[in-house]
């Protein structure tokens, strides 16, 4: 999907295969939305779910848990994903780019730089340019 250099969406954006909610789950947690706000309920912030990067697997709604960093959210992946939101680049297609390599030099997944915003945030303008729907181009 995002790394693949001869792909491109003709109409919608491409699924995303099933391996990469593997992954994230095995790596990372992929939590129901409604534990990660039982979780936030818990903590006394319930409104903090309104920020949450949350993706739709058959019936269900997860959230990755590459944003939550000591059980709060990690700010650097929400800003991340409110850019994405701007850009139009849906929540699955989101969370798939956090987990594979960048195409620049390092290879580096957006998930293991996240010290690196000025980088990332180009590379995801980039990556919504390439990948996004020919009639939803601007």
């Amino acid at each position: 999907m995002p790394t693949a250099s001869n792909v491109r969406a003709e109409r919608f954006w491409p699924a995303v295969p099933e391996h990469i909610w593997n992954s994230i789950r095995e790596e990372f947690t992929l939590p129901t939305a409604a534990d990660l706000e039982t979780n936030f309920q818990s903590l006394g912030d319930p409104e903090a779910m309104r920020r949450a990067v949350r993706v739709f697997i058959g019936e269900g709604t997860f959230c990755p848990g590459f944003q939550l960093k000591d059980g709060l959210f990690h700010e650097p992946v929400l800003r991340l994903f409110d850019q994405a939101m701007s850009l139009k680049i849906p929540h699955n297609v989101f969370a798939a780019w956090m987990v594979s390599p960048l195409p620049a030099e390092s290879r580096s997944r957006p998930v293991d730089i996240l010290g690196s915003m000025t980088l990332l945030q180009s590379s995801l303008v980039a990556f919504g340019d390439r990948y996004r729907p020919a009639e939803k181009r601007s």
